[in-house]
C-alpha cells in the first residue's frame, strides 16, 4: 500500500516539473521568434539605406567625373571644334574674341565654353544609355535648355545658402529613381564667358544634377535579401527545434531523477557482473603462461608479475598509459610501484587484503595513482599470491583496471542524489510559503492596481489642465494682434462714418478684411483643437514638421517676449511614432524654456533648437541661454509632482508625462543636462 502511494505522490510531481518545463518551453519559443523577426526587420531596413547609398555613390561618381571635364576645358579656356550643322557657332559666345578661327589649311573651328561641352557629352550619353541621365541647370541659366525644373529649381535655392549638395528620392514613370546634384562654384576661368551676368569668384552659379534608376540596384539587393530571409528563416527553425528537444528532454530529466535510486541499483549489478567476468577472464589467463603472456602483452588492463625480492618478473606494456612511465623504469626501480599510490592510498595498499565473495572470487580494492605528469587516476587492484610447482610461493601475480570513469560516474550520481534530497526538502519547505503568499497575492494586486489606476487619473487630468492653461495662454498670444487690427478696422470705420467720408467700396474692403482676420482666428481655433487630438496608430512623420507644427502655437508669444528662435537641421529626418504627442512634448520643453527666460531676465533670451541623426535615430536638441538647472533639482526634473514655480504657475507632471510620451509611448529616450550658459533637452526616437 505505501508503495501506491509513493508512485502516485512522485507521478504528481514528475506531472507538475513537466508542466513547469512546458510553460517555460512556450515563453523561451516566443522570445525566440521575436528575437528573429527584430533581426529581419533590421535587416530590412539595412537593405534599403545600402540602395540608396549605393545609388548616391554611382551619381556622386558621375558628377565627379562630368565636374573633372568641365573643370579642365575651363582651364583650358574652352575647346575648338569644328564647324558643322550639328555643332555651329554658340550665338552666346558671340562677344567672346576669336569665337571662330579659321586653320591655316582653311578648317573652320568653332569655340565652345564647358557648359557647351558638357551637354554635348550628356546628349551623346543619352544615344548610348539612355538609362542615367544628367542636367546642367542654373537659376539664371542663357539657354533656354539649362532651364531648372521644379525639384532642380528648389535644389539650386538650397545651394546658394552653402550646402554642397542635395539629394532625393523619386518616381518617375512609376520607377524609383536617385536625383542627385551638387552646386557649380564661380573660379576665375569662368569669369571670360559669365561675367556679364554678376558672378563673382566664389558665387554658387548653378548645379549640375543627375538621375540614376534604383531597379537595378535594388534587384542586386533583393538576392541578398532573399538569402538573409532564408538564413533567419533556418535560425528560426533550428533554435525552436532546439528549444522543443531541450524542453522535451528537461522533461524527461525530471522523469529520471525519480528513478536514480533504481539506477544506482542497476548500475551495481552491472559493476559486479564487469568483476565477475573479469575475474573469468584472469582464471583463463592462468591456464597457460604462454598464452598469458601473449594475451596480457595486448590487453587494456595494467597486468605485472611481481617476485618476492620485489622485483618484477612481467610487466604488461600498458603501465606506460595507466602510469606514464616505462616497463623499464619499473624495472630499474623497485619502489617506483609504492611511490606512485597517491599519498592518502599509500598505507591501505601497503597493507591491503583481499576479500573474497561467496563464489571464491577476490574481490578488487579502490586506490589513487598519481601518474608521471601529475594526473590522478582511479584503478581496481587485484592480486593473488603464485605458487610453483614445488608450492613454494614465487610472488604476487596483480591485475588494475582503470575505473576512474566508473568512479567519476559514481560521484556525479552520489552528488546529484544528494542535490535531490536537498531540492525536495527545500521544495516541501517553500511549498507551505508558497500556498501562504498565494493567499493574500490577489488580495494585495488587486489594491495596488486599484491605487494606481487612481493616481493615473489624477495624473491625467491635472496633465489635461496644464494643457488647456498652455492653449489658453497661446491662443491669447495668437488672437492679440488680430483683435488690435479688427479693433482699428472698427475705429476706422467709425471715423469714416462719421467724417461721412465713407464709401461703399471702402466699406466692403473694410468688412472683407476683417471678416478675413476673423477666419484666420477661426482657423486658430481649429489648429488648437487639433493638436491635442489623441493618435490612434504610429505613423512615419518628418521631424522638422512636428517642430514647426509646435512653434505654430508658441511663436506670439516668443516674439511678444523677445525670444529669438533658431534651428538647425538636417534634411528629411523622419521617425516612426505620434506626431500629435511628439509635437506636445516639444511644446512642454520649449514652453519651460521660454518661461525660465522671462523669470531670470535674460538680456538675449534664445532656444537653438539642432534636429540630427545619431546611430540610425532622429535626435532633437533643445538648448536655451537661460541659466540651466541647478545640479540638486536635475535629477528630479522627470518625477512626477516636481516643480519649483508657484501652485498656480505649473503642475509638476509636464516633463514627467513628457517622458512617459517618448519612452513608453514611442519606445524612445528623453533626458536632460546642463551645457554652458544654460539647459539641454535631448529627445531621441
Amino acid at each position: 500500500m505505501q508503495a501506491l502511494l509513493r508512485t502516485g505522490k512522485n507521478s504528481r510531481k514528475e506531472g507538475l516539473y513537466s508542466n513547469r518545463i512546458r510553460s517555460y518551453t512556450r515563453i523561451l519559443a516566443v522570445a525566440w521568434i521575436l528575437v528573429i523577426a527584430s533581426s529581419f526587420w533590421w535587416a530590412y531596413i539595412q537593405h534599403e539605406h545600402e540602395i540608396i547609398e549605393f545609388g548616391r555613390a554611382e551619381a556622386r561618381a558621375a558628377l565627379e567625373r562630368d565636374i573633372m571635364y568641365r573643370r579642365w576645358a575651363s582651364k583650358q579656356g574652352g575647346l575648338y571644334v569644328i564647324s558643322s550643322d550639328k555643332y555651329p557657332a554658340s550665338p552666346y559666345l558671340s562677344g567672346i574674341p576669336d569665337r571662330d578661327v579659321v586653320t591655316t589649311s582653311g578648317l573652320k573651328l568653332n569655340l565652345i565654353n564647358p557648359a557647351q561641352m558638357t551637354r554635348q557629352v550628356y546628349e551623346l550619353a543619352q544615344e548610348s544609355s539612355p538609362v542615367v541621365k544628367g542636367h546642367l541647370t542654373s537659376l539664371k541659366p542663357i539657354r533656354p535648355e539649362n532651364e531648372p525644373d521644379p525639384w532642380e529649381r528648389k535644389s539650386l535655392l538650397v545651394l546658394e545658402t552653402g550646402v554642397r549638395e542635395v539629394s532625393e528620392i523619386q518616381i518617375q514613370e512609376g520607377k524609383k529613381v536617385l536625383r542627385l546634384m551638387r552646386s557649380f562654384i564661380t573660379e576665375q576661368s569662368c569669369l571670360k564667358c559669365h561675367s556679364f551676368q554678376g558672378y563673382n569668384v566664389g558665387d554658387v552659379r548653378g548645379g549640375l544634377s543627375v538621375t540614376i534608376p534604383l531597379a537595378n540596384l535594388e534587384a542586386a539587393a533583393d538576392l541578398e535579401l532573399y538569402g538573409s530571409a532564408a538564413g533567419h528563416g533556418l535560425m528560426l527553425v533550428m533554435g525552436l527545434g532546439v528549444i522543443c528537444l531541450g524542453g522535451r528532454q528537461l522533461s524527461r530529466s525530471a522523469v529520471a531523477q525519480q528513478r536514480v535510486e533504481d539506477e544506482l541499483q542497476q548500475l551495481n549489478l552491472q559493476l559486479r557482473e564487469e568483476i565477475a567476468e573479469r575475474r573469468l577472464a584472469q582464471e583463463a589467463q592462468r591456464e597457460s603462461e604462454a598464452h598469458l603472456r601473449v594475451v596480457a602483452d595486448f590487453a587494456a588492463d595494467w597486468e605485472y608479475w611481481r617476485l618476492p625480492d620485489g622485483s618484477f618478473e612481467y610487466m604488461s606494456p600498458s603501465a606506460v598509459e595507466f602510469t606514464g612511465y616505462a616497463v623499464e623504469e619499473f624495472m630499474a626501480d623497485r619502489g617506483l610501484i609504492h611511490s606512485i599510490i597517491h599519498p592518502d592510498d599509500r598505507e591501505g595498499f601497503m597493507c591491503h587484503t583481499h576479500e573474497v565473495d561467496e563464489s571464491g572470487w577476490i574481490k578488487p580494492i579502490e586506490m589513487r595513482i598519481v601518474k608521471k605528469d601529475g594526473q590522478v587516476r582511479w584503478i581496481g587492484h587485484s592480486c593473488r599470491q603464485v605458487y610453483g610447482r614445488d608450492g613454494q610461493p614465487r610472488g604476487w601475480r596483480a591485475g588494475n583496471q582503470d575505473i576512474t570513469a566508473r568512479k567519476q560516474m559514481e560521484f556525479e550520481l552520489l552528488e546529484q542524489t544528494e542535490q535531490l534530497e536537498e531540492e525536495v526538502s527545500e521544495r516541501e519547505a517553500t511549498q507551505d510559503e508558497l500556498e501562504q503568499l498565494n493567499r493574500s497575492l490577489e488580495e494585495r494586486v488587486s489594491e495596488t492596481v486599484a491605487d494606481l489606476r487612481r493616481k493615473d487619473k489624477i495624473m491625467i487630468q491635472q496633465n489635461r489642465l496644464a494643457a488647456m492653461g498652455e492653449m489658453i495662454n497661446n491662443i491669447a498670444h495668437q488672437w492679440r494682434q488680430p483683435l488690435n487690427n479688427i479693433g482699428l478696422i472698427i475705429q476706422n470705420l467709425q471715423f469714416s462714418y462719421d467724417s461721412g467720408t465713407i464709401s461703399q467700396d471702402e466699406m466692403e474692403s473694410e468688412v472683407t478684411k476683417a471678416m478675413a482676420i476673423i477666419m484666420h482666428m477661426s482657423r486658430t481655433i481649429d489648429d488648437f483643437r487639433n493638436f491635442f487630438r489623441e493618435d490612434k496608430e504610429k505613423q512615419t512623420f518628418y521631424i522638422k514638421k512636428a517642430v514647426d507644427h509646435a512653434l505654430e502655437f508658441v511663436s506670439a508669444a516668443l516674439v511678444s517676449r523677445g525670444i529669438q528662435i533658431v534651428i538647425e537641421a538636417e534634411p528629411d529626418i523622419i521617425a516612426i511614432g505620434y506626431p500629435s504627442e511628439y509635437s506636445q512634448v516639444l511644446l512642454n520643453i520649449i514652453s519651460n524654456a521660454s518661461e525660465a527666460c522671462l523669470e531670470r531676465n535674460v538680456p538675449d533670451p534664445r532656444i537653438i533648437i539642432r534636429i540630427t541623426i545619431e546611430n540610425g535615430h532622429s535626435v532633437v536638441y533643445i538648448r536655451d541661454n537661460c541659466g540651466g538647472i541647478t545640479d540638486d533639482i536635475l535629477p528630479k526634473i522627470f518625477d512626477p509632482y516636481f516643480t519649483t514655480r508657484d501652485p498656480d504657475k505649473g503642475s509638476g507632471i509636464g516633463l514627467y508625462m513628457s517622458k512617459v510620451i517618448i519612452e513608453q509611448n514611442m519606445g524612445g529616450s528623453l533626458t536632460a543636462c546642463n551645457t554652458e550658459g544654460g539647459a539641454e533637452f535631448r529627445i531621441e526616437i
